[in-house]
C-alpha cells in the first residue's frame, strides 16, 4: 500500500489540490494601496470598499485644498489617508494568516 501526498492545508490529494497558500508579506505589500491586498486574498467586498474609501478620501481632499475649508481640513484629510493604508496594510496581513491557519 503506497502513501500519496495530501496538502497540508486542505488534506486533500495533491496532484487535484486547488487551495493555495497567501503569503501574507505579499498581501501587506499590495496593502500598499489600499484594497489591493484584499482583493489578492478574495475579500473581494472588502477590498472594493477600501479602494472606494482611499479614492474618496482622494476626491474630498482635492476638493478641500482648494477652498478656505481646506486650509483647515487638510492635514486631518493626510492623517485619514495614511491610517487608511496602514489600516490596510496591517489588516491584509493578518488576514493571510487567518487564512492561511484554516
Amino acid at each position: 500500500m503506497t502513501a500519496s501526498a495530501v496538502c497540508l492545508h486542505c488534506g486533500a490529494p495533491l496532484p487535484g489540490c486547488r487551495c493555495r497558500r497567501r503569503r501574507p508579506w505579499l498581501a501587506a505589500v499590495l496593502g500598499l494601496v489600499p484594497g489591493l491586498g484584499h482583493l489578492y486574498l478574495g475579500q473581494v467586498v472588502r477590498g472594493v470598499a477600501l479602494l472606494g474609501s482611499a479614492g474618496l478620501l482622494e476626491v474630498l481632499g482635492t476638493d478641500l485644498d482648494l477652498s478656505v475649508v481646506g486650509a483647515a481640513l487638510g492635514v486631518p484629510m493626510e492623517l485619514g489617508g495614511m491610517g487608511l493604508v496602514a489600516y490596510s496594510v496591517l489588516d491584509a496581513y493578518r488576514s493571510a494568516r487567518r487564512l492561511n491557519r484554516g
